[in-house]
């Protein structure tokens, strides 16, 4: 017996000299190899390479404050939770050139310091929330910043974490922010540390939107890109420089700007002025393109009850027909719109104004889960026509943006009254589906000079002329009013981008606009980070209500049952093993 507790003693020596030397070396060689394991079905965890590259080329500290603590719902938890994670795999790629500290706002009891932190986090750039939190007294408002500043070598960049979307519900709109806080990360470091920003400039010269109509969203822009008003005025270098190489004598050819906006023209364009910008996509520079085919105004109804809306000759049908695509003259009506104010009487002698719907401003959403648009919040438009995309070889189309299953087209011309608005619409004439008003062209462009041009201009080394371009990509949306902010004409001051002064909503025109010059200007591979799509694994309400108590015991009673029914096998084990 003794013989044999010393062979045990032995054995039980053995193993746990053994588990130390394993532990030891699993150690030291995890200390040279570094890997992480992503068990989640969709890989949740698991960071794209362009983000790991990110992370990974930090030469100094990246200190992220995230204004997500304090007592919160259990969605807003998750939301605080997951960044943390994400963040925490961030800096496990950053060699800890990643920090972060969490920070209630909220957390003073004085009344005065905290509006002083709400004045300041709203200064920097973050929006506040309004949360109904239930109490012992029944429900009471609650401000919560559901945000981050980023800030690296002096310079700082918010992000808002909750993604809001009309019509989502509460989870839909939670699991989308989850999904985005990969790419909002990412994003925040790739435009801290570029040190040379992209140019963008918007084009002037032919009736388009002025600087104070696109006053919000080239703020926008130029957290991000040098941004530049151009009018081309028939000179072949307003886009692109050229420069004599000695040796040959020939000129080479750069684009000056990375990307331009063509924001709602109104006057034709010259063939000259076509050239110019043809010559620009030939050689690499992207486009913008917010046209309006019909002309339409709502100044004109303040005037009148009836206005028409007549197709405007831009001169630029055949140069997008030739890159892939026709912006339609008609005018798409929407039960699925954005409603405006409409005087219905007088109280008094003051004018009684209720809000109808206006299907000429239709609400427009994603059209797939494209980067683009990928967990984008509707938009508003006004005055929005039908693209068609033309069969090019070597050119692939992808819609961005759609109407509502309830549309209507109308051709050009068209009367338009707000009378329309008194009458129930006939959803028997809004048969036409969903439609496509913003598409994305990718792929090698023809000229549209292609076989027009003579032999002197096509031969001409100072032109260097090019009748196909290397791979590009452009975009053709067509509502210029997409990318214009309201301006009181009065004052001279401007709504942010996206924001309906009428419905104090705040709908996605902004984040459209910048992610459509983000995916145009950025090769990086960044914006395909949007695209990752989670699982929403939701608790079944209906079954929840009617099935609760059989649910609680299965989850209490059973693993309890299995603990003691592994004890008492595990007793009678022993008892039969070391019982003679």
């Amino acid at each position: 017996m003794v013989e044999k507790n010393t062979t045990n003693r032995k054995k039980d020596l053995i193993f746990l000299l053994a588990a130390i030397i394993i532990i030891v070396l699993t150690n030291y060689i995890s200390s040279y190899v570094f890997e992480r394991f992503d068990l989640t079905s969709e890989k949740r965890y698991t960071l794209s390479e362009t983000s790991k590259q990110l992370a990974n080329d930090l030469d100094d500290i990246v200190f992220v404050k995230v204004y997500l603590e304090g007592e919160f719902p259990a969605g807003f938890k998750r939301l605080r939770d997951e960044t943390q994670e994400m963040l925490d795999e961030f800096r496990a790629y950053s060699n800890s050139n990643i920090q972060y500290e969490f920070i209630n706002p909220s957390e003073s009891s004085d009344k005065k310091v905290r509006d002083e932190i709400y004045k300041q986090l709203y200064k920097q750039g973050l929006r506040p929330t309004d949360l109904q939190a239930k109490n012992d007294d029944g429900f009471t408002n609650k401000i919560i910043w559901p945000g981050a500043i980023f800030t690296y070598k002096g310079k700082e960049m918010p992000v808002q974490l909750l993604k809001s979307q009309i019509g989502a519900g509460a989870e839909n709109m939670l699991n989308s922010s989850i999904e985005s806080l990969e790419y909002e990360v990412a994003n925040a470091i790739y435009n801290l540390t570029t040190l040379d920003k992209p140019k963008v400039a918007f084009i002037e010269g032919h009736g388009e939107l002025n600087d104070l109509e696109t006053a919000s969203l080239s703020e926008s822009l130029s957290e991000f890109y040098i941004v530049d008003r151009v009018a081309l005025n028939e000179n072949l270098t307003s886009l692109t420089e050229r420069k004599m190489v000695d040796s040959t004598k020939a000129f080479v050819v750069k684009t000056k700007y990375d990307a331009i906006i063509i924001a709602k023209p109104t006057q034709r364009f010259s063939e000259k002025d076509k050239f110019i910008i043809d010559q620009y996509i030939m050689y690499g520079g992207r486009v913008v393109w917010l046209i309006d085919p019909v002309f339409a105004s709502m100044d004109s109804l303040q005037k009148a009850d009836v206005t028409m809306a007549i197709p405007q000759d831009l001169n630029l049908d055949d140069q997008l027909f030739t890159y892939g695509v026709r912006v339609n003259a008609n005018l798409i009506q929407d039960i699925q719109s954005v409603p405006i104010p409409i005087v219905t009487g007088v109280v008094g002698n003051q004018p009684k104004t209720e809000m109808f719907p206006w299907f000429f401003f239709p609400l427009l959403t994603p059209a797939n889960s494209h980067p683009i648009v990928n967990n984008l919040n509707a938009l508003k438009s006004e005055f929005v026509s039908t693209i068609d995309t033309i069969a090019k070889n070597g050119v692939r189309k992808t819609g961005l943006l759609k109407t509502s299953a309830y549309t209507k087209v109308n051709s050009a011309p068209t009367r338009i009254s707000l009378g329309m608005v008194r009458f129930e619409p006939d959803q028997s004439q809004f048969n036409k589906g969903h439609q496509v008003v913003a598409v994305l062209l990718e792929g090698k462009f023809e000229s549209v000079y292609k076989n027009r041009i003579t032999p002197q201009i096509k031969e001409a080394n100072e032109i260097n002329y090019k009748d196909e371009s290397s791979p590009n990509k452009m975009i053709v949306i067509a509502d210029g009013d997409i990318a214009k902010n309201y301006v009181n004409k009065r004052t001279g001051e401007y709504l942010a981008l996206g924001f309906d002064r009428f419905t104090r909503q705040e709908f996605g025109n902004r984040d459209f606009m910048v992610n459509v010059v983000d995916y145009l200007c950025n090769d990086s591979g960044l914006m395909t980070v949007r695209a990752k799509k989670l699982t929403i694994r939701l608790l079944d309400k209906t079954i929840l209500k009617t099935d609760k108590f059989y649910w609680q015991l299965i989850n209490t009673v059973i693993p309890i049952g299995l603990i003691i029914l592994f004890g008492v096998l595990h007793y009678f084990d022993r008892k039969k093993k070391y019982t003679k």
